[in-house]
C-alpha cells in the first residue's frame, strides 16, 4: 500500500494552527460518537485544504450530474456504470448493519490496482465510477464504500474515510468507518469482514473526514497533538 499520504499530511497538519479557532468553534456541532482507535478527536468543518478529497467530491458531483443513462457496452464516460445501480439497488432496502456488511463484501471483490498503474499518479483519489471501471487502491475502496452507502440512504454523519498508519506493515492506508448503533465499524479492503474499529490495535489514524468536516486524531502517528489547535 505505497501511497503518498505522508508528505501531504505533514503539510496539512503543519497548518492546523490556522484552523484552531474554527476547530474549537465547530467542535460542538460534531455529533458525539465513539472516538476512533482510542484517540482523542478534534473536529473542524474546514475541509478545503484536503484537495485530494475535495477534488474527488467535485468530480463526483459532475459525474453524477452527467450520468443520465446507464453505460452501454464499451462506454465509460458520461454514463452510470450498471454495477453502480445494481449495488445501490441491492443495498437500499437493507438495514444499516446489513448495508455495511454487503458493501464491504461487494467492493472488496475488486482487484487491487495501484494508482500509478491506472493514472500515472501514485496518490490519485478515484470517484466511485472510476473505481468500478478501473479498480483502485486502498483510498479508492474506502471512497467507493462511503459513496455507495450514501447513495443507499446512509447519512453523511454516520460515515468517515480514515487515513491512517498501519504499524504492522509500516505503510499508510485508508479505510471506511460506519457508526452502527453507536459502534464504529471498519470496512477495510485488507480484511474480509466488517470489524469493530477498536479491535484493530495496529492502526493509528492521521485524520478522518466526511463530506462536511474532518477530525484530527491524538495521539497522531506524526506526533502532532490536538494541543496545536488550541
Amino acid at each position: 500500500m505505497h501511497i503518498l499520504y505522508r508528505l501531504f499530511t505533514i503539510l496539512l497538519l503543519s497548518l492546523t494552527a490556522l484552523v484552531g479557532v474554527d476547530a474549537r468553534a465547530t467542535a460542538a456541532s460534531s455529533q458525539a460518537y465513539p472516538a476512533l482507535f482510542g484517540t482523542h478527536e478534534t473536529y473542524s468543518a474546514s475541509i478545503d485544504r484536503f484537495y485530494k478529497w475535495t477534488g474527488m467530491l467535485q468530480r463526483w458531483t459532475a459525474e453524477r450530474r452527467e450520468a443520465r443513462l446507464p453505460c452501454m457496452l464499451g462506454q465509460i464516460a458520461g454514463c452510470e456504470p450498471k454495477e453502480w445501480r445494481r449495488i445501490v439497488d441491492l443495498l437500499t432496502p437493507l438495514d444499516l448493519r446489513a448495508k455495511v456488511a454487503a458493501v464491504n463484501s461487494l467492493v472488496n471483490r475488486y482487484p487491487y490496482t495501484p494508482s500509478a498503474a491506472n493514472w500515472s499518479d501514485p496518490n490519485y483519489w478515484e470517484t466511485p465510477f472510476e473505481f468500478l471501471t478501473k479498480s483502485g487502491q486502498c483510498q479508492d475502496y474506502a471512497i467507493a464504500k462511503f459513496m455507495l452507502l450514501r447513495a443507499a440512504g446512509v447519512p453523511n454523519e454516520l460515515l468517515r474515510v480514515v487515513v491512517l498508519r498501519d504499524r504492522r506493515l509500516g505503510l499508510d492506508h485508508a479505510v471506511t468507518v460506519a457508526y452502527v448503533d453507536g459502534e464504529a465499524l471498519m470496512l477495510d479492503n485488507q480484511i474480509p469482514d466488517v470489524v469493530p474499529a477498536g479491535s484493530i490495535r495496529y492502526y493509528e489514524p492521521y485524520y478522518s473526514i466526511n463530506e462536511t468536516g474532518w477530525w484530527l486524531h491524538d495521539p497522531n502517528p506524526l506526533q502532532v497533538s490536538s494541543a496545536s489547535l488550541r
